[in-house]
């Protein structure tokens, strides 16, 4: 990452802020940190007040003109940004696909006119035989990118897609829920004990995506990591009350990190972790 300008689209998220933590370790010349939530923004820049390599810039990824802009100069960008929740995506397919089909069509279309080096596309293990709206949208996601080298002309840009499984403790995120009903002394509502989920932490996760961009090629990249079921996250609460609430719409008992016979590169989260394939 020497001398390098970064671009992080969805920067504010938990995975854009943990990826700020693993560059600033790096010898980077600029990190920009682009994405809609102010209120967002202006945490980041709170927490980040003293590193002078930081710029900060509002906008969203569906416009693709204030995009255009951040992209000038920008050698490599990582596209965090997305609708996430899988509930929130199934009430608003037409929102879901503005942001996280058409917003990646966008910064494709800004990383190919401005020539930069390598284009990060991050997805997430429900893109893997969808069957609600969030999924189906990473899915289409992941096709364009795939299909990016096909159609940049002349130019060199590198087109990596890095699925991963949830993050530990992000925003929304079931461990988060639990928490909050925990303190407010309320039943924690779980979908299904024996439920299935990939999940790792932040730090993890974000410094295996800065350690596969310098030697990436164009493709699809899985970040293995560990399985467990719903019932063994709740170990870390004392004798909790749970109120079971059933899958939500489009919800899976397990998910997968593969497709059957995918062409793709498997890095190992935590190590000397076999492959689930």
């Amino acid at each position: 990452m020497y001398n390098k300008t970064i671009l992080i689209i969805g920067g504010t998220g938990t995975l854009g802020t943990a990826l700020i933590d693993e560059l600033i370790k790096q010898d980077v010349w600029s990190i920009r940190i682009f994405a809609r939530d102010e209120y967002r923004m202006w945490k980041v820049k709170q927490k980040y007040e003293d590193h002078s390599k930081l710029r900060y810039f509002i906008g969203d990824i569906r416009d693709k003109d204030r995009l255009n802009l951040v992209f000038e100069n920008v050698d490599i960008a990582i596209n965090c940004a997305a609708m996430k929740h899988v509930s929130m995506c199934n009430e608003s397919p037409f929102e879901s696909l503005k942001t996280n089909v058409i917003g990646v069509q966008n910064a494709l279309e800004c990383a190919i006119k401005n020539n930069i080096k390598i284009f990060v596309q991050i997805s997430t293990d429900k893109a893997v035989n969808p069957e609600n709206i969030y999924g189906c949208t990473k899915l289409m996601s992941e096709y364009l990118v795939l299909d990016a080298p096909n159609w940049q002309g002349k130019n060199r840009t590198k087109f990596i897609i890095i699925r991963s499984g949830n993050i530990a403790e992000s925003s929304g995120s079931v461990l988060e829920i639990w928490k909050n009903q925990y303190c407010e002394n309320k039943p924690l509502t779980v979908t299904n004990l024996e439920a299935e989920r990939y999940i790792a932490s932040k730090e993890q996760i974000a410094s295996a995506i800065i350690k596969i961009i310098p030697e990436a090629s164009n493709g699809l990249y899985i970040l293995n990591m560990p399985k467990v079921k719903v019932k063994d996250l709740l170990n870390q609460f004392d004798n909790p009350e749970i109120k079971i609430t059933g899958l939500q719409t489009g919800e899976k008992m397990s998910e997968k990190l593969y497709r059957k016979n995918e062409k793709c590169t498997i890095i190992n989260v935590v190590e000397n972790r076999g492959d689930d394939r």
